[in-house]
């Protein structure tokens, strides 16, 4: 850390303040018991600081700091609590200032924690982790979160976590992958994430851990670090699968990795799981000691460390699936404009994120998976079951913890680009619209062919920019949680994979979310939970439903009864999208094609369920059963030919689509939802503490 030369006219201030102080302890008591303190320890080591050019916290005025300070004192004197509490505080107080202000403290401190924690790195004030093990997610869902780096900066008390991604496997045909290459986390000032990528996979041709079972863990949690788990498998054979195919065909070559965390042996050789698994090596639990001695020490010297910290974070940055799909596509659209083919400006951040999220589809999941993983169960296991309890009787604790830390880091997020397939949706649009068609009619095979060309060459991406969130914990259980966001712009593309052909089909004004949850759906709250619906309370229930008055309260006390017999909660959602909104041609004759559809298969589904009802009514008329068929046939061509041919008619729909969307333009304010996500009580109902008297501080 640089300082200013030594000023003769600044030391003596500090000098001379100690020696006064001195003076003092031999004539009075209270200066012997201001000097237990710390207090006059800690206003020397500030003037000596700034005498050399080193203040703590420039940014406030020094006489105004001291002023304070030592009224702070006058204060906690007056109290042998408070006067203690002051002294608990002073010295470590002391100990940062030293740090701060003098390059020999600093330079020693490095040095032993170096020596002393082997698995971290010390530059200047920067604290580096690196090769940190993945988090297994084995509660309600499967997954796997990898963090590559994390830099703590003490200056500015900022975490900086290089290289996010985390893969959920969310059913057996479906998962969702999640990368981010930056995430800031200033403390008590808020959380700044870059840009976001999400991709939603379906079906086993895109996900990777679509072939892992559910639940397919470790039965043993003891061990903290697990290697070779299921998961960690099917991420690596992704990975190795990927980089293999690039060795062969990719004109973009990676950095190779360097090796700073290893030992001597393993130098130079790498090291993949697919080798473990061709050895035929079961899985092996290995203690935190056994995990941390393959990291390698670091030197001591501040340059070496410094260089090599530098390396390592660059390394992180390149090998980035994003980096590399940002960089893959930029080329890309160079070439495209010298050629006078589609492109998009150099300027335009937002299909240059579409372009790069469609990109990263498919991708693995988790690109950089590390050699051993922690599990979410074992984690929650670590804390002594007496303590568990004990602390379950405290929620008053948990919403005191959450209070803070929800209203001093608001989140701020640069963007959220989400893709999915068009191969997928195309799927689930058959199967769930067209699924129950059993006819072979020509304008279904039509309509199906325009889902395809439309949807199967392609991907589309939803982009949310400007993202902002606020979140508020109340310390009073009466009070629900509230938690809002807000989108200063929404958009739609439709990108060609491994191209920069991409069309904006859809843009919103923004929009903003709202979510209310109740206070009970926390941890340790379960004696806030409703009581299970008795014989009684049904009762009152459906004598509410019987008594209601008018159809719109029957139906509120119809929805209330079924919840209360699932046992089910729910969580208030309000969504709203800002007007104008402007779409493309493409996506309009998508949506009349798709509304066609569903009428089609609407109207085959009435025509049948009365064609059930009429064979019925035909067994109890066997004497007009033939003409009653044929009757009825005929008459069905003939309906179904009128309503395909004018109601559901591509010109029909067409213009009412286009005088909505057209209104839909040039209108202002505000088009939404509101309604409720419910929630099953069920996995909250502990069964530890459920009584408000059994809880310490409720």
């Amino acid at each position: 850390m640089a300082s200013s030369p030594p000023q003769s006219h600044g030391l003596s201030r500090p000098i001379a303040f100690a020696l006064l102080t001195g003076i003092l302890c031999t004539f009075s008591s209270w200066s012997r018991r201001w000097t237990v303190s710390g207090a006059p320890l800690f206003q020397v080591l500030v003037l000596l600081g700034r005498a050399r050019g080193n203040q703590v916290l420039p940014l406030l005025h020094f006489w105004p700091l001291f002023t304070a300070f030592n009224l702070t004192y006058a204060v906690c004197s007056t109290s042998w609590l408070l006067y203690w509490t002051f002294t608990a505080a002073c010295y470590p107080a002391i100990f940062l200032v030293c740090l701060v202000s003098f390059d020999v403290v600093s330079n020693f401190v490095r040095r032993s924690l170096r020596a002393l924690l082997k698995e971290l790195q010390f530059i200047d004030d920067r604290i580096a982790f690196f090769n940190i093990p993945a988090l297994e997610i084995d509660t309600e869902v499967d997954g796997l979160m990898v963090l590559r780096g994390i830099t703590f900066q003490l200056s500015t008390l900022s975490f900086v976590v290089h290289g996010v991604e985390v893969g959920i496997k969310l059913s057996d045909d479906m998962e969702l992958a999640i990368q981010c290459e930056e995430v800031t986390i200033k403390l008590f000032r808020g959380i700044v994430v870059g840009d976001c990528f999400a991709n939603l996979k379906g079906g086993e041709f895109e996900m990777t851990f679509g072939k892992v079972k559910a639940k397919s863990h470790d039965a043993d949690g003891d061990a903290v670090f697990i290697e070779n788990t299921p998961l960690l498998r099917a991420a690596t054979m992704e990975a190795d699968r990927r980089s293999l195919a690039e060795s062969d065909t990719s004109s973009i070559k990676s950095p190779v990795e360097p090796k700073f965390f290893f030992n001597e042996e393993e130098e130079g050789k790498t090291v993949k799981m697919t080798e473990e698994m061709t050895n035929n090596h079961a899985p092996e639990d290995s203690s935190p000691k056994e995990s941390l001695s393959l990291i390698k020490k670091m030197s001591p010297d501040n340059e070496e460390a410094s260089g090599k910290y530098k390396r390592t974070v660059e390394f992180i940055q390149q090998t980035n699936a994003i980096y590399e799909a940002r960089q893959h596509i930029q080329g890309l659209n160079k070439e495209a404009i010298k050629r006078d083919q589609n492109s998009f400006g150099h300027d335009d951040l937002n299909g240059l994120r579409a372009a790069v999220c469609s990109y990263v589809h498919s991708t693995p999941s988790v690109p950089h998976p590390p050699q051993k993983s922690i599990k979410v169960t074992t984690l929650q296991n670590l804390m002594p079951p007496w303590l568990r309890r004990f602390l379950h009787r405290l929620p008053l604790l948990y919403r005191l913890l959450l209070n803070p830390i929800s209203y001093f880091h608001p989140v701020k997020i640069e963007s959220i680009t989400a893709t999915a397939s068009g191969k997928w949706i195309r799927y689930m649009l058959v199967e769930n619209v067209l699924k129950d068609y059993s006819g072979s009619d020509d304008e279904i095979k039509g309509l199906k062919k325009k889902f395809a060309q439309w949807l199967i060459d392609a991907n589309f991406a939803v982009q949310l920019g400007n993202i902002t969130g606020i979140a508020q914990v109340p310390i009073i259980s009466s009070y629900d949680i509230v938690t809002m966001l807000g989108f200063e712009d929404v958009m739609a593309y439709r990108t060609i994979p491994e191209t920069v052909e991409l069309k904006q089909v859809l843009r919103l004004g923004g929009a903003d979310a709202r979510f209310v949850i109740p206070s009970f759906l926390l941890p340790h709250h379960d004696h806030l939970l409703p009581p299970l619906p008795t014989a009684e309370i049904k009762q009152e229930l459906q004598a509410k439903v019987a008594t209601a008055d008018g159809k719109p309260k029957e139906l509120q006390a119809t929805h209330e009864l079924e919840q209360a017999l699932k046992d089910e909660a729910n969580v208030q959602i309000s969504v709203h999208a800002r007007l104008p909104a402007c779409f493309d041609q493409q996506l309009l004759d998508f949506i009349a094609a798709l509304v066609k559809a569903t009428k089609i298969v609407e109207f085959d589904k009435v025509a049948a369920e009365e064609t059930g009802d009429e064979e019925d009514d035909e067994e109890r008329k066997r004497g007009i059963k033939e003409l009653g068929r044929a009757f009825t046939g005929s008459m069905k061509r003939t309906v179904k030919k009128a309503v395909v041919g004018g109601v559901v008619n591509d010109r029909w729909i067409a213009r009412l689509v286009g005088k909505v969307t057209k209104t839909l333009e040039s209108a202002q304010g505000e088009a939404g939802y509101t309604g409720g996500i419910p929630v099953k009580l069920e996995v909250y109902r502990t069964g530890e503490v459920v009584r408000e008297g059994d809880k310490i501080l409720p």
